[in-house]
């Protein structure tokens, strides 16, 4: 790449050389995204010859961006792709040496993030944080300086060079601040209410409203109970049914020992407010043991908490209760009574996985053979498998605990989720050694996980020979029967549903018995791939899961989408919840 077209190109963008420029360019840009293929054959960066070829081996590779195949053809460096980028974005360059830095906005990142990512924060824009940085920031990163701030965040563009100068020289002069505010009133004070709030919660009415709020969520079948907290107050809320449900307001003041009760319980350090723990609590409940896992995090205005409730009798259904249909409940048993093989079920986070997993071996028990799991963590106790809960604190994970199961001669290992190579490549050498093998993982749709198993270094063959079903499902909120009226369904909605625009259908418009939420209960809609010898002589690296998905729709697999939109004929659920769950 000629380096002069490199340095030209900065040219054309706009200068801002203080926050007054930068906000009037804010104001008045208009945002018009270039595609980078384009925009390099524009700045005449690359022929059409070679973006054609990186353009053939992306429809080979779907997963891969373009920039990435680019710079393994060597036509072009990750340092002027990252740049390239940015310029599509029609993003302004702010020019540092003279910008006029706000110690209260600096403040906003910590000096380590700033280094890390090579970031500068440069002004509020509408709450919007807008920083300076030198490369394209990954989601990761987006999401970690949105959560750190309290603010959306944008990006301009600086030089590597004038974010290291004005890292090092801006902070110096923060630090020099912190030092001399070090022993100011505020930090006195906040000490005083944290030692405050640590007598409070060891007291009886805050110790009665904690375990009140606990046995509440507890009664009306909440799986999660959210504490958020406020500028004046903080909001207690519970996920019923999958919806949240505000529940009530409490004074700012309280948050404190409310955190410090939950952390007491769950034998958390009451005396860190910076970082994020994690802990549990397990507690008995009218001859019920429900388990209790706590999540802690810094936000804005305090601590926010989330606990999510395991209730081990109610979370537990049998593989009639899912609510399969009876073709595909007939299929799905006769793949779990088979021998060997790896039986995986897919879908997001809180999808209904691991209800599914367990019900599965709730049905395999009955056979009188031997059982073992490795989970992390235990989510449901059942009385004739051995569980395992690894702990990777002792460098006792998935993989080193499925090396000792297979001495133990199980018939059937369950494993709480193929996250690694390691234990995916254990996972199949079990299956083809004579085990069944039960196990999740994170995939849109069942004919995506067997691409998936390849990416993560799965051979072909191995794939073949291993795999004997996917149930990829989702959890979708039933309708509230006392409240149904017809649903008014969009033309784009019938249109990507395959849908006829006189076909009526029905949702729950909010009523007392539902708590004005329209829905009652959930429901899982799946779709059931069942590895056949046609879908088995496909499978080969280089081949797009929709090639796949194809076959099993011909072979008989109903798609999520349609499984849905039958539930929703039946009046079960309304279409735009199936829409929202697989479109």
């Amino acid at each position: 790449m000629d380096t002069t077209q490199q340095s030209s190109s900065w040219n054309h963008m706009q200068l801002c050389r203080n926050s007054i420029e930068l906000g009037n360019f804010l104001r008045t840009q208009k945002v018009h995204h270039l595609k980078l293929g384009q925009f390099l054959l524009n700045e005449k960066l690359l022929t059409n010859e070679t973006l054609r070829s990186a353009l053939n081996q992306q429809r080979l590779s779907p997963n891969q961006k373009l920039g990435e195949i680019l710079i393994a053809m060597h036509a072009i460096s990750k340092e002027d792709l990252d740049r390239l980028i940015l310029e599509t974005l029609d993003l302004p360059k702010a020019v540092l040496g003279d910008f006029d830095f706000d110690t209260k906005i600096t403040s906003l990142v910590p000096v380590e993030l700033a280094r890390n990512l090579y970031v500068m924060p440069l002004m509020i824009h509408e709450d919007t944080l807008i920083l300076a940085t030198a490369a394209v920031q990954n989601v990761e990163s987006s999401k970690l300086l949105r959560f750190t701030v309290g603010h959306p965040v944008q990006f301009v563009i600086s030089s590597r060079e004038e974010i290291a100068k004005a890292i090092e020289t801006n902070y110096q002069e923060f630090q020099k601040v912190q030092e001399f505010n070090i022993h100011a009133p505020e930090v006195t004070d906040e000490q005083r209410i944290w030692r405050d709030a640590e007598e409070m919660a060891n007291q009886a009415p805050l110790v009665q409203l904690v375990n009140s709020i606990i046995l509440d969520a507890i009664n009306q079948h909440a799986s999660d109970i959210h504490i958020r907290p406020s500028e004046k107050s903080f909001e207690l809320l519970y996920r019923i049914d999958g919806s949240l449900l505000s529940i009530r307001q409490f004074n700012h003041s309280l948050l404190p020992a409310m955190v410090s009760r939950i952390k007491i319980l769950s034998r958390l350090n009451i005396a860190e407010h910076r970082l994020a723990q994690d802990g549990r609590i397990r507690i008995h409940d009218k001859l019920q043991s429900v388990d209790l896992r706590i999540s802690i995090i810094p936000v804005q205005y305090g601590e926010s908490i989330v606990i999510r409730i395991l209730n081990k009798n109610q979370g537990l259904r049998s593989i009639h209760e899912i609510g399969f249909k009876p073709s595909d409940k007939e299929r799905l048993i006769d793949l779990i009574k088979r021998s060997y093989g790896i039986i995986l079920v897919t879908g997001p986070t809180g999808s209904g996985k691991s209800t599914t997993l367990y019900a599965t071996l709730q049905e395999v028990e009955k056979d009188n053979i031997n059982v073992i799991t490795v989970e992390d963590p235990i989510e449901y106790e059942l009385s004739d498998t051995r569980q395992i809960q690894i702990n990777p604190a002792i460098n006792f994970g998935f993989p080193q605990a499925l090396r000792h199961i297979l001495r133990h001669d199980p018939d059937v290992i369950m494993i709480g989720e193929m996250r690694d190579v390691e234990t995916c490549k254990i996972a199949v050498e079990s299956a083809l050694t004579g085990h069944l093998v039960f196990s999740t993982l994170h995939t849109n749709d069942a004919a995506s996980t067997l691409v998936r198993l390849m990416e993560i270094g799965i051979a072909p063959y191995l794939v073949r020979s291993a795999v004997i079903g996917v149930l990829a499902q989702r959890l979708v909120r039933r309708n509230c029967p006392d409240c149904l009226q017809e649903e008014t369904v969009s033309a784009l909605m019938r249109k990507n549903l395959l849908l006829d625009e006189h076909e009526k259908f029905y949702r729950g418009t909010g009523c007392k018995s539902c708590r004005q939420t329209g829905f009652k209960g959930r429901l899982a809609i799946y779709e059931l791939l069942i590895m056949d010898e046609e879908l088995r002589a496909q499978i080969g690296a280089g081949v797009a899961s929709d090639a796949y998905r194809q076959l099993a729709l011909k072979n008989g697999m109903i798609s999520l989408p349609a499984n849905g939109v039958e539930q929703a004929r039946a009046k079960l659920v309304s279409i735009a919840e199936v829409y929202r769950a697989c479109m």
